[in-house]
């Protein structure tokens, strides 16, 4: 009930908040110049992922200082087939030595000590994780090789698995698209502000991402699509007060109507964010290093939803509205003026075109009175007989005729 008593004109200060996801989208643009682009997961670019077991808890940092030594010891009298291996794997393990590989602490139900356990991923094909394991051992950090597995993906199901993503992506806009417009009585301007506020939460999280330095593995496409189904609800609560109110309040101007509802619902919509925020914070600080990445890109969509929903999709509503306005208000202008056109003189530009004669009204003539009857006279003969006995007579009804009338009856009597 706080915002309900708010004077808070959000839909007059639209122009701040679409300058505020403008500058988060373009510092996202710029670090993905400066990152050479968003750095991707093993999912999609292929490549190795190694679960190592320890026999006690390790750090990140000792982790990644071991496998800086990491190297393959040539053996006497290998064959040319052992050489040729031997090099491959070299290549396979030099981004260890540079330091390009990711370590994720982990810990699995069963582990006797916590964050007994690492993940190394590197986009690689190592054929033999032996020589990572030996410079662990170096290293004073003890591998539990029964333990430890190795996973490869290939370069042609990174690209089918990217394909799909994409796919998945478009499939889920098309449908909120056309669900949204269904359910406002096929009026498709709401599912098509609905797509546009999604759009920027997928602009906004690859952004974020990007300035953090993260990769977009499979923990970000599955918060990706998470944060569409979000996002689409809060923007569907805030369009159904939006309809409601369109009927409640017909005589107020559209745009504070749509403020007015933004405010009804900021309720509900700050309350649900705060719950799920708490949620993800804690997920973030204290779950384990495996769900972090999942936990950091849910909580950057679910803001960027709540924020699109509110300051974003309704906005761009009423200035569809606005638009259409404008619209019917110029073609109404044209047609007027068309018919304008059409009846007026032609002006002296229009050469050869006789200007229409003006034609002057019909003067009304004045309506001659009715005959009336007038009583004559006993000795009185009859028009046009010359006799008596005729009841009365036709007259003109003049003045004259008139006048004579009480003299007749005067006789009479």
């Amino acid at each position: 009930m706080f915002f309900r008593n708010l004077k808070w004109n959000i839909i007059g200060q639209r122009n701040f908040w679409f300058a505020g996801s403008l500058a988060v989208i373009a510092a996202g643009i710029i670090a993905l110049f400066v990152h050479h682009g968003l750095p991707l997961g093993l999912s999609f670019t292929g490549g190795s992922n190694i679960d190592i077991k320890f026999n006690q808890s390790v750090s990140e940092a000792a982790v990644r200082q071991a496998l800086v030594s990491v190297a393959v010891v040539d053996k006497a009298g290998a064959t040319a087939a052992q050489v040729a291996g031997d090099k491959q794997l070299r290549e396979a393990l030099a981004p260890m030595q540079r330091g390009e590989e990711s370590v994720q602490l982990a810990f699995k139900t069963g582990d006797s000590a916590p964050n007994d356990r690492a993940i190394v991923s590197v986009q690689t094909s190592i054929p033999d994780p032996g020589p990572v394991f030996d410079a662990l051992d170096r290293a004073g950090l003890k591998v539990d090789r029964g333990q430890s597995q190795i996973t490869s993906v290939g370069a042609s199901l990174s690209k089918e698995y990217l394909s799909r993503s994409l796919w998945a992506l478009i499939i889920a806009l098309v449908l909120q698209l056309l669900y949204i417009a269904f359910r406002f009585g096929n009026q498709l301007r709401y599912g098509i502000i609905a797509d546009i506020a999604l759009i920027h939460d997928v602009f906004v999280m690859v952004g974020i991402y990007a300035i953090a330095n993260r990769k977009a593995d499979d923990a970000f496409l599955a918060a990706l699509l998470t944060v569409i189904g979000y996002s689409v609800m809060d923007s569907i609560v805030i369009f159904d007060r939006i309809r409601e109110n369109t009927r409640i309040m017909p005589d107020v101007p559209y745009d504070q109507m749509v403020n007015t509802s933004l405010l009804q619902t900021m309720t509900r919509s700050v309350n649900t964010l705060a719950t799920v925020i708490i949620v993800l914070v804690a997920l973030l600080i204290f779950g384990g290093d495996t769900l972090k990445n999942f936990a950091f890109a849910l909580l950057v969509g679910v803001t960027s939803g709540a924020y699109s929903s509110i300051f974003i999709a309704s906005p761009l509503l009423v200035m569809w509205k606005n638009f259409e306005a404008r619209k019917r208000a110029t073609d109404r202008a044209a047609v007027v003026a068309r018919e304008q056109t059409s009846t007026s003189p032609a002006t002296g530009s229009q050469a050869g075109v006789q200007p229409m004669r003006k034609i002057q009204p019909k003067q009304k003539r004045t309506a001659a009175p009715p005959p009336r009857y007038r009583r004559r006279r006993p000795d009185e003969a009859a028009p046009g007989t010359g006799e008596p006995g005729a009841v009365g007579v036709l007259t003109d009804g003049n003045d004259d005729d008139l006048a004579s009338e009480p003299a007749a009856d005067a006789d009479e009597k």
